[in-house]
């Protein structure tokens, strides 16, 4: 594996602040009932909350820096800001690379980055979880180790070893068919003079391809298993709150794991190490070492480190009150303390004497202040004698003098192929409804029981006399319809809502595209979706005394699956429009009731207020009603008396056909599937912030440009003073001469 090119992250004049809610004093705007009044018309006041103010800084290649201060900070926001995770507020400053002046998304380009909550998939084992962030996000091509391929061995004495590891690395699945001078027995001469084997052998060329790509993912997953200690629970679910699995300790090097895989040359990481026992947390800072020791840089926020793991940091970065006061090696730090007249003790752990003596206590500040002011105070005193310190000129000079090594395209993170996060997202979503087995089971058992309820509630109807007919098959396809519809929302949205932050997470750290997760949902869970309602229809039909036609059994069964796929879609969009199952739960009944109230059962709607009648042509349980009654009751007969068309004209459910009625049940499908994918668009662009303005040609050509001017001018100006040095070197034995 070939080492990692140094990258050097620098920022000067950061500065980061949000919109918070004006604080208004009491009397400020009079009458405090006329404020009242006037409140909800008038625009809301906001103030800015700076956060971060004006950080100057560095973060070295192949060194460990750890992030320390107190909560609120701003440990996790310079983090995230650097990382580009920050979608909100207003920044200020400069981020470079290597000397290129970076944004987010071409940050996101070049760093991995480990959340303080670690968000898998529930049903996903270990060796899972790291395996899909191989499958998905392959190591760069450069660091692919080179081997011989099995390919060889197929064709012969062509060499393709290089094309496969190619293949590899990108996750593409096109076969490379080398080029050649002659063909061999079997061989035909394709477009552009490019030999074609023959099907056998491309099929065993395929098949070879196959199972190196296959052991080569195992390989490496294996590896990372070893590295990070996680053998022991390599083959056990992650679990979750509900359900048990792995230690806090286990699931947070997973995750490391999962992004240490990726060869990524930046990693970023959010207190990796909170909740976790001593143990573990040691095990943790030591592997963070270990991948800097490899020449990638890592950034880390730390939350009160023990004295080992303060041994294992290269470098510190203390943060007070949004300002630096600290930034430099970390053996550094206790001679600068001491300077400042606050000696560190031999057995004490400098982080936590930091935390104890330095940020909140023995501060020199006036009597009678506030606690915030006496803070504010020392974070200012603080502030000016870093400023002041060798160690924050050292600090600068290493700003001003960045490393400018090229930035090489192989260093980028890479993507697979949309078919191939396809194949995989659907193999994923089916192993995880499956070990879901109880919801699958729950969704087919509630369908057997409602089938069962209605029809015994209604049993044999047709035998029951003509009003009670009449009353009992509407009030039985109504219900049908709404069980339908409602439990299939409802069924939706409670494991949706589970799975969105999984998705959000997943996403945001580039493991798949849009498209292929929204596909791959739709394929796994539409199947459920059909099978349910048949279920249903096939014990329900029959005990209810409806027609015995198979053809109109047909049709009810397919007007039920209509109605459950509109479920289906209708609470997908509610899924993903709303954050919590809480919020969505709030809003349903707002969504349902209307659909209800004019579904062609409570309300006559051919003679309802007129200003409300419009909402019956969107209600997806009317169109449902009105295709099973007319499946029942047209034509319909009861000694020879034609009851069924007068019933439809009573009630008044439209001139549509059975047909067009399931067609709009369908077009409102499809209207909320297209709802529910803009959605969660939305939901993506929202939370990657500059994402839809940065595209990621743009983004790479930032990091493949030269450095910033600034930087090369002070190369420029370095290699002239050399250059006169020198040449001053030479002049002086001549002018030695001279004088003589």
């Amino acid at each position: 594996m070939e080492p990692n090119k140094p990258l050097q992250i620098s920022f000067e004049g950061l500065t980061y602040s949000v919109k918070v809610p004006a604080k208004r004093a009491v009397g400020s705007s009079g009458n405090p009932l006329l404020r009242m009044l006037k409140w909800p018309f008038t625009k809301p006041e906001f103030d800015d909350k700076v956060i971060l103010r004006q950080l100057n800084g560095s973060f070295r290649p192949g060194r460990v820096t750890a992030i320390l201060g107190p909560s609120g900070s701003g440990k996790t926001t310079l983090l995230n800001l650097l990382a580009g995770q920050i979608s909100t507020g207003i920044t200020s400053g400069d981020i470079w690379v290597n000397g290129r002046r970076v944004s987010g998304a071409s940050m996101r380009q070049l760093a991995g980055y480990v959340n303080q909550d670690d968000v898998i998939l529930p049903t996903m084992t270990v060796e899972e979880a790291i395996e899909m962030s191989i499958i998905l996000r392959p190591p760069p091509i450069a660091s692919q180790s080179r081997g011989p391929s099995p390919m060889a061995s197929v064709l012969g004495d062509r060499d393709v070893s290089a094309e496969v590891d190619v293949n590899v690395a990108t996750g593409n699945d096109q076969l490379p068919l080398p080029v050649t001078t002659g063909r061999s027995n079997g061989e035909t001469q394709g477009a552009g003079g490019r030999s074609t084997p023959p099907k056998n052998v491309a099929a065993s060329v395929a098949a070879a391809r196959k199972a190196e790509i296959k052991a080569h993912h195992q390989a490496r997953c294996s590896h990372a298993i070893s590295l990070f200690g996680l053998e022991k629970c390599r083959g056990t679910a992650v679990g979750d709150s509900s359900s048990k699995g792995i230690s806090g300790g286990e699931k947070k090097r997973t995750a490391i794991a999962m992004e240490w895989v990726t060869e990524a040359p930046v990693l970023f990481l959010d207190e990796p190490t909170s909740g976790l026992d001593a143990h573990s947390a040691l095990m943790v800072a030591r592997q963070l070492k270990d991948i800097a020791d490899a020449g990638r840089t890592v950034v880390t926020v730390l939350h009160q480190p023990s004295s080992d793991m303060f041994e294992i940091i290269d470098d510190i970065l203390i943060l007070f009150e949004g300002r630096i006061v600290y930034l430099g090696e970390r053996a550094s730090l206790v001679g600068y303390l001491e300077r400042l007249g606050y000696p560190c003790g031999m057995y004490t752990n400098p982080a936590d004497h930091v935390f104890n003596a330095v940020l909140f206590e023995g501060a020199v500040v006036a009597k009678g202040m506030s606690d915030s002011q006496r803070v504010e105070q020392r974070a200012e005193h603080l502030l000016t004698t870093w400023q002041s310190s060798p160690e924050a000129a050292t600090m600068q000079a290493l700003i001003a003098n960045p490393e400018l090594t090229a930035i090489d395209k192989t260093q980028f993170r890479q993507t697979s192929p949309p078919l191939t996060q396809l194949r995989y997202l659907i193999k994923r979503a089916g192993r995880n409804a499956v070990r879901n087995r109880l919801v699958i089971k729950v969704r087919l058992i509630q369908s057997a029981f409602f089938g069962l309820l209605i029809g015994c509630i209604f049993l044999n109807t047709d035998d029951k006399a003509v009003p009670v007919q009449r009353q009992n098959y509407s009030g039985a396809m109504f219900f049908s319809c709404m069980t339908q519809f409602l439990l299939t929302i409802l069924a939706v949205v409670n494991v949706f809502t589970g799975e969105r932050l999984v998705f959000f997470r997943e996403w945001q750290a580039a493991y798949y595209g849009l498209p292929a997760y929204f596909a791959a949902k739709n394929i796994i869970e539409l199947p459920i979706q059909i099978i349910s309602p048949i279920i249903y229809s096939a014990i329900s039909y029959w005990l209810l005394g409806f027609q015995h036609d198979g053809v109109k059994f047909i049709l009810f069964t397919v007007i039920a699956i209509t109605l459950s796929v509109c479920g289906f879609t209708c609470g997908f969009l509610l899924g993903a429009s709303f954050k919590t199952l809480s919020a969505v739960l709030a809003a349903l009944p707002a969504m349902f009731l209307p659909f209800m109230l004019f579904g062609g059962l409570l309300v006559n709607t051919g003679n309802s207020t007129v200003w409300l009648r419009w909402i019956q042509w969107i209600s997806p349980i009317k169109y449902g009603y009105s295709a099973m009654m007319k499946n029942q009751f047209e034509g319909y007969v009861v000694d020879g008396k034609p009851i069924g068309d007068e019933y439809l004209d009573e009630v008044q459910l439209g001139s549509f056909s059975i047909g067009v009625d399931i067609i709009f049940v369908l077009g409102i499908s499809l209207l909320a599937w297209v709802l529910s994918y803009v959605a969660l668009a939305y939901l993506t662009q929202k939370g990657r912030g500059d994402s839809a303005k940065s595209s990621t040609k743009k983004s790479q050509a930032e990091l493949l440009g030269q450095p910033d001017a600034r930087f090369t001018k002070v190369t420029e100006k370095k290699s002239h003073v050399a250059t006169l040095a020198a040449t001053e070197e030479r002049q002086k034995p001549m002018l030695n001469l001279s004088l003589e």
